[in-house]
């Protein structure tokens, strides 16, 4: 990760992809880089490129915009539950009193950095998960949400019932499924909020363990906080740990 200030060398660690018009992933590297970013947008910029299709570098933009698209469509496909959590922030005056509130709403821009920071994330768990020492997975602190607990989700299914929504509770995939039906259905009704949050605390808490058993919500097998902004620990030994892996990769490769 680096500073998004612009015209400055920053020493990072990246996870670099060749990626098809198609959003097919052809190849990844891993690896220490240093990176000199030439310009820094606001999200606020990116989406009124997005949507003029005009500006400051916007046709990788554009292209980058739809390969999110993709990947976003492929996790739902997948079994990724579509829930939003709505941000709120305080307008200030001069003298920094709130006179205020706005409640971000989450555009293009921001699933666009969503879908590439999840695409790193799930790449470096991945790799790291097929790294042995002595026939043994190496200890590594992933990112895991497991599935929904029977005891919340079937009252929570009983009362969305009550508003027009079923639920199938067979399997994990159907109850997914479910979900992402009702959240979709429910956009812009009086019960969309209460159904969203209770909806939400139906589900595990999603915590780190060196025990993976994957994160249900975003339906990937393999996940971790490589990109994470909060930089918890656990965030940091993802950085320590993947670099003894590149180094143990790379003395194998020199070794034959």
């Amino acid at each position: 990760m680096c500073s998004l200030r612009p015209h400055e060398d920053k020493y990072t660690f990246s996870a670099v992809f060749q990626i098809t018009n198609r959003g097919e992933i052809k190849h990844t590297w891993l690896g220490r880089t240093i990176i000199h970013s030439n310009h820094r947008f606001s999200y606020d910029e990116v989406q009124e490129i997005i949507e003029k299709k005009d500006g400051l570098h916007h046709k990788p933009i554009v292209l980058l915009n739809e390969l999110a698209k993709k990947f976003r469509a492929e996790r739902f496909k997948e079994g990724a539950i579509n829930f939003s959590s709505t941000e709120v922030r305080f307008e200030l005056d001069e003298k920094g009193k709130p006179i205020g509130i706005i409640v971000k709403e989450s555009k293009d821009a921001h699933k666009l950095i969503e879908e590439f920071m999840l695409l790193a994330n799930r790449a470096v768990a991945s790799y790291v998960s097929k790294i042995k020492v002595n026939k043994e997975p190496i200890p590594f602190p992933y990112r895991i949400h497991d599935t929904p607990d029977d005891e919340k989700l079937k009252p929570f299914a009983a009362f969305a019932k009550k508003f027009g929504y079923t639920f199938d509770l067979h399997d994990e995939r159907a109850v997914a499924a479910s979900f992402n039906k009702m959240l979709k259905e429910v956009q812009g009704k009086p019960e969309q909020h209460v159904l969203e949050q209770l909806g939400i605390r139906t589900m595990s808490k999603a915590v780190y363990t060196s025990s993976n058993i994957g994160h249900y919500g975003l339906g990937f097998e393999h996940y971790c906080h490589f990109t994470s902004p909060i930089r918890r620990y656990p965030d940091v030994m993802v950085h320590r740990i993947l670099q003894q892996c590149l180094e143990k990769d790379l003395k194998l490769d020199k070794n034959g």
